[in-house]
């Protein structure tokens, strides 16, 4: 009698776990969580970086959550349900490094000013390797529209440029005014050889309205194809899960579009400018993610049969 308990409260747990994933409690939640922040945001109470980072997890947590669903469906094959979990472990960590890495990279190895070329920025020992650059600035309210620049110092030039453009905003019934966009932040690869000393500004391309602050950072992907192998790798997973557990669009939607999501944010988001990069990245990242996890499911499910029902217990 006291051998069944353990059992019976574990397959109660199971069951509840089940029944809020599956049900409306995780988009009730996961909506719930996204008006709370847009508020927060509008209302000034949460900073540019917070609310990126919130959306960010909110994206990652939710697809994750969406996916692990049949992973706790007792009635399905067991190996098909461990290709769900790590799918959705995947999935989730495919998300979170990259986006996060662009929205909030923390503290830089090193950083410093440069206005005129010639002038440089000290590297310090140990920060060799594949790093990323964040180079900011401002430009002049009247003027050309585009500053070039280039940083030498690394194995290879760092090419840049800060860039205005214009487009138009309604205001009130029937009028619209012009709109100025300014571009003045991105993160750009460089690598840097044991024994290098310093990036050097070599040359300037226009007029700045102040010096290009330039901060260096550790990369935690190994490679520059880093977020897409990520997310390859996961996308994968969900269309093999998906195929075996004998679904249709089920995994391999929400998963694509979690990922086109995360890569949207991590290849155009800032610290400086993350809220629309991430919200932008929502819609886009929705349609393309969806057509491309809808495409690669149905490829694999012609190679990968669905999995055997297991046997009713009796």
């Amino acid at each position: 009698m006291a051998d069944s308990l353990p059992s019976t409260s574990a397959h109660a747990r199971a069951a509840w776990l089940e029944e809020a994933l599956s049900g409306w409690t995780l988009p009730v939640a996961a909506l719930a969580l996204l008006v709370a922040v847009a508020i927060a945001y509008l209302a000034g109470l949460a900073s540019e970086v917070t609310t990126a980072s919130l959306l960010v997890l909110a994206v990652g947590l939710g697809a994750a959550l969406f996916i692990l669903r049949t992973a706790v469906d007792a009635r399905r094959d067991g190996g098909s349900r461990a290709l769900a979990a790590a799918a959705a472990a995947a999935t989730l960590l495919a998300v979170l490094l990259p986006a996060l890495r662009s929205v909030r990279p923390g503290e830089p190895l090193f950083a410093g000013d440069v206005a005129a070329v010639g002038e440089e920025v000290p590297v310090p020992g140990g920060a060799s390797g594949r790093l990323r650059l964040l180079v900011s600035g401002k430009l002049p309210e009247r003027g050309e529209p585009t500053v070039g620049f280039t940083l030498g110092g690394g194995r290879a030039p760092v090419e840049g440029k800060l860039e205005r453009t214009y487009g138009s905003a309604r205001v009130g019934r029937g009028t619209r005014v012009r709109v100025a966009h300014d571009h003045t932040a991105d993160f750009y690869p460089v690598t840097l050889d044991d024994g290098a000393r310093a990036l050097r500004l070599e040359r300037v391309g226009g007029q700045l309205a102040s010096p290009l602050h330039v901060a260096a950072y550790r990369d935690p992907l190994p490679f520059p194809w880093g977020p897409w192998l990520a997310a390859g790798i996961a996308l994968f997973l969900a269309c093999v899960a998906e195929a075996r557990l004998g679904l249709r669009n089920d995994l391999a939607v929400p998963a694509g579009m979690a990922l086109a999501f995360g890569l949207l944010v991590a290849f155009n988001a800032t610290p400086a400018s993350a809220v629309g990069p991430a919200v932008g990245g929502v819609v886009l990242g929705a349609i393309s993610g969806a057509l491309a996890g809808w495409m690669a499911g149905a490829l694999v499910r012609r190679v990968v049969p669905p999995a055997p029902r297991p046997a009713p217990s009796r």
